[in-house]
């Protein structure tokens, strides 16, 4: 790429962040609902300093408890999708049993299923599990509670068996029927033939899969009950009318989505460098 067209690109893209700025900067204009940039600004200069208006941590501190709950539920449903998706993509039995179920329960919101995960785990968390009424001497490890990986987890594990699935069904028959002719068992063509096949199908979902349950964990954090994370400052400075740390809070959710979505991405080009040459 040259200078002058990584220029020309570099420019087109600050187009929309300006324009939102020059909205924002007009709608804060004598509101006292949106705040000022100056503010929001003040606000993000400062992520370890706890908010004195609000019944929150710092932003840091909500942004790493968001990151440890989305982290948990996201390792949790793709250590279980992709076994489950490579099963139904390559067992004809397992396909007719599970993937209806499966199709039919990726349309239902992950939001939904919220309360009904507070029903089922209440508060319960690692904390809880581990040490019982101590658990509140181990505060992070206390929030990251059960219900809330729980819905992060249904809302990443279908996309990614559903890719998996996908993946491990598009791998052509000639390579396996080749590995077997030449004495690979199961797990050789497992691990040989069938993982690196489906691995760009796979890596597909984790993005899909990683970007929903970003979403979601904001708003399971807003749901009444749950308490630190960026979704729970949100609704306190909501409720508390402080709403330059809402907006704050929202910059940050956009900056952690934007590298989280990065770095699957850069493992999507990696696994995939294959394919072309493949072709």
């Amino acid at each position: 790429m040259t200078v002058k067209r990584f220029l020309v690109r570099l420019a087109l893209g600050a187009v929309p962040p300006i324009a939102i700025l020059i909205v924002w900067h007009v709608a804060s204009v004598g509101s006292v609902v949106v705040p000022s940039i100056p503010a929001v600004v003040e606000v993000l200069a400062h992520p370890f300093r706890a908010p004195p208006t609000l019944d929150a941590t710092s932003l840091a501190s909500g942004a790493l408890v968001s990151i440890l709950r989305v982290l948990a539920g996201f390792a949790l449903a793709a250590a279980t999708a992709v076994p489950i998706g490579l099963l139904v993509g390559r067992s004809r039995t397992a396909m007719d049993v599970l993937q209806p179920t499966m199709a039919a329960a990726m349309v239902i919101s992950p939001i939904a299923w919220i309360p009904v995960a507070i029903i089922v785990f209440g508060l319960s968390s690692p904390a809880t599990a581990l040490f019982g009424d101590e658990a509140w001497r181990y505060g992070l490890l206390d929030r990251v509670r059960f219900a809330i990986v729980a819905v992060i987890w249904l809302g990443a594990f279908f996309p990614i068996a559903l890719n998996a699935a996908a993946g491990a069904r598009g791998v052509r028959e000639a390579h396996i029927e080749s590995a077997r002719v030449l004495g690979a068992g199961r797990r050789q063509v497992l691990a040989k033939i069938i993982l690196p096949g489906a691995a760009p199908a796979i890596v597909t979902g984790l993005r899909v899969g990683g970007g929903i349950a970003w979403r979601v964990i904001i708003a399971a954090e807003i749901f009444p009950g749950t308490r630190g994370g960026l979704g729970y400052m949100i609704a306190t400075a909501h409720a508390q009318a402080s709403y330059e740390y809402a907006f704050a809070s929202i910059i940050v959710i956009g900056a952690i989505g934007l590298a989280l979505d990065g770095l699957l991405h850069l493992a999507a080009v990696r696994v995939s460098r294959w394919q072309p040459k493949e072709r």
